[in-house]
């Protein structure tokens, strides 16, 4: 329990540094701590967090076994001092990553911590020249991460379509956005990013699918939305099913490029039909995202 806390203790003290000084909270491409070289990425196709770290073995210092044992002892210990620090960058939605939340809220700051519990742990694998052993892991982003920010229980109502619309029941959406979109209130086109919780928008700025609207089981289950730089559906037909509605995205909104902008059109045929507003609030979306855009450092 004292080991937990003067980790808990640790990990505030990021937070406050965050506050007073850089930005750059996450993990670089590689970063070293007490000689553990660790490296991460989001894989947002697979909906999780992969860490490598590489460990050192000096085996002048005792038997190998011991010292490939020390060696891994030393990675687990500061396994999640990496894995808290790497999360922090996690864009929950347009306006705020993880390490922001947290630093209005310093309290979920624990729960963040106990993910390392979530992990899957590989073998430990040793170099060839013997001089280190890598352990990789993998950290599910759904459920207990997304159910930190998923507060509301009843989900809110979505905007009513009074005029006939010609439209029908679909079993999923699909967007394609893999160009460069025009960024809402700006000259730029820019790529769409991936979030925890991105929102949808028509071009009007009506909001189709808000954070509140979503059915929190499915929320936290999976995310608002799967991504993919594959335009591959069978892969997704559990979430998607074998007649999803196909658009284009129109653009793109929000302080960080999260938020995805979509036809009007294309809105009412969704929120003219009870049927299709539910596959908006369990989810049920696939995006397919730009080369590389689903995998980040």
């Amino acid at each position: 329990m004292m080991y937990h806390m003067r980790f808990l203790a640790l990990f505030m003290l990021i937070l406050v540094a965050g506050i007073s000084g850089s930005d750059e909270l996450a993990l670089s491409t590689d970063d070293t701590i007490q000689g553990i070289t660790a490296r991460g990425f989001f894989d947002w196709q697979d909906g999780n967090l992969q860490l490598r770290l590489v460990s050192p073995v000096d085996f002048d210092r005792g038997t190998p076994a011991a010292q490939v044992y020390s060696a891994q002892q030393r990675a687990e210990d500061l396994f999640p001092r990496f894995l808290f620090e790497s999360l922090l960058s996690i864009q929950v939605n347009s306006r705020y990553t993880v390490g922001e939340l947290l630093r209005e809220n310093p309290i979920l700051a624990d729960s963040v911590v106990n993910l390392s519990q979530t992990a899957h742990r590989g073998l430990p694998q040793p170099a060839a020249n013997l001089k280190s052993i890598t352990i990789n892991y993998t950290v599910p982003i759904f459920p207990e991460l997304a159910a930190l920010f998923v507060t509301h229980r009843i989900p809110f109502y979505m905007p009513s379509v009074l005029e006939w619309v010609p439209t029908r029941e679909f079993t999923g959406l699909v967007i394609y956005a893999a160009a460069p979109l025009p960024l809402h209130g700006t000259n730029r086109s820019v790529l769409l990013e991936p979030a925890l919780l991105p929102e949808i928008f028509d071009t009007e700025m009506r909001p189709v699918l808000e954070q509140d609207m979503l059915d929190p089981e499915y929320a936290v289950r999976w995310g608002v939305v799967a991504y993919t730089e594959t335009p591959d559906e069978e892969s997704w037909q559990d979430r998607i099913g074998n007649d999803p509605l196909r658009i284009m995205a129109r653009g793109i909104f929000g302080v960080d490029p999260t938020d995805i902008v979509i036809g009007v059109d294309d809105a009412n045929r969704l929120l003219a039909l009870p049927a299709n507003q539910k596959l908006l609030r369990e989810g049920r979306i696939l995006v397919i995202l730009a080369s590389g855009q689903a995998t980040a450092d």
